[in-house]
């Protein structure tokens, strides 16, 4: 009792920290990521808080499985390194006693992760893509943004205005130029605004100004002083939402099971299972020699977390394209590494257990009977 509470202590705590610090480091890159799209002009400023919450949804599941295999693997190397795990072994506690409440402390932590990857993290994907997808299809006035150019949907227009008063929707110092086939237009106005049409078509009006249409290059432009000017604006074609199975719900992807959607299946609920084999693998790479120094086991926790998303990775594409049967692949990958992080707990429980240990015993066991018959 006194060891699984000591060992659920320091795993909250420090679960619990690791944890922060992920969130802290992606955060801030998504936060960089989606401002920037929004400065761009790639994103609505007004939606920029939704895409950072709706990100960070769909990133928990993977950040608590780093947390729960990063915070194992730090309480046992600091246990081996005040050999307070030396202690709890002369204790009578084995390595294969320490495996259970450890993965009695993951279960809780693996069922949240199946809920977030099953359900939570495809329904922010899919509002995060309509978010998107709804602003880049927007007309050419909403586009417009004060002290900024923007190049209008049919890519032959350019607008720029200075000011812009929400409450009359008058702009004022319009800018306008059209690239037409041979010619160029520019116009230019002291204000503007928008007409609607009782045919839902929309027209930019400019009010006192002036029109330059000529040839780049030439000296042949003709310019024109007007009191009102209409730009008729095109229409926007608004294409439809596209929903991949990244985006879709569970009961979507269960009543057609077609390639991709097995693919995805896949991915969502090996996250959990992830979590149960970090949980054991933990175990002996948390083992610390002081001559190899007190970071290695670190280094490779670093690299097999990155080995084990990207074969995950690939039995999914391996799984969407036909490569591999779902009924193969959603355990193949998960039981052998788990069997691989269970092979080094009992060596290292036993350290006489070796290859070339058998191979002796196998070779002594097989000449005795020879020297007992020669007796």
């Amino acid at each position: 009792m006194i060891f699984k509470r000591a060992l659920r202590q320091e795993l909250n705590f420090t679960t619990g920290v690791v944890f922060m610090v992920l969130v802290t480091l992606v955060l801030t890159n998504l936060m960089i990521r989606v401002l920037g799209n929004a400065a761009s002009g790639s994103a609505n400023p007004k939606d920029a808080l939704v895409l950072i919450g709706l990100g960070m949804i769909n990133y928990l599941p993977i950040l608590l499985t780093a947390s729960v295999f990063v915070a194992i693997l730090m309480v046992l190397t600091r246990w081996y390194k005040d050999s307070e795990m030396v202690i709890w072994q002369s204790a009578g506690i084995s390595l294969l006693k320490i495996l259970r409440p450890i993965l009695n402390f993951t279960a809780p932590i693996a069922v949240a992760i199946a809920v977030l990857s099953i359900f939570a993290s495809p329904w922010a994907s899919e509002k995060s893509a309509t978010i998107k997808q709804r602003f880049q299809q927007r007309d050419d006035i909403s586009m417009l943004a004060p002290g900024q150019f923007r190049e209008s949907s049919g890519n032959n227009r350019v607008f720029f205005i200075e000011s812009m008063n929400p409450e009359t929707d008058v702009i004022k110092n319009v800018f306008v130029t059209d690239f037409g086939k041979e010619r160029q237009l520019v116009a230019v106005a002291k204000e503007g605004f928008i007409q609607n049409l009782p045919t839902g078509e929309k027209q930019l009006i400019l009010e006192t100004g002036r029109r330059y249409e000529g040839t780049p290059g030439n000296t042949d432009f003709r310019i024109t002083e007007f009191d009102k000017y209409t730009v008729k604006l095109e229409d926007k074609v608004v294409d439809p939402i596209i929903n991949g199975p990244r985006t879709m719900p569970a009961w979507v992807l269960i009543q057609d099971l077609n390639k991709a959607h097995l693919g995805e299946i896949l991915w969502r609920i090996g996250l959990p299972l992830m979590a149960f084999v970090f949980a054991i693998i933990a175990i002996p790479l948390s083992y610390m020699d002081p001559r190899r120094g007190r970071y290695t086991a670190l280094i490779m926790a670093v690299l097999l977390y990155f080995t084990y998303s990207n074969l995950l990775k690939l039995m999914q594409a391996w799984v969407s394209t036909g490569k591999l049967s779902f009924s193969i692949g959603w355990w193949l990958l998960h039981v052998m590494i788990a069997l691989i992080g269970l092979t080094l707990i009992i060596y290292r429980q036993n350290r006489s257990i070796t290859l070339f240990g058998r191979y002796k015993k196998w070779m002594l066991s097989k000449s005795s009977p020879k020297q007992n018959g020669g007796k």
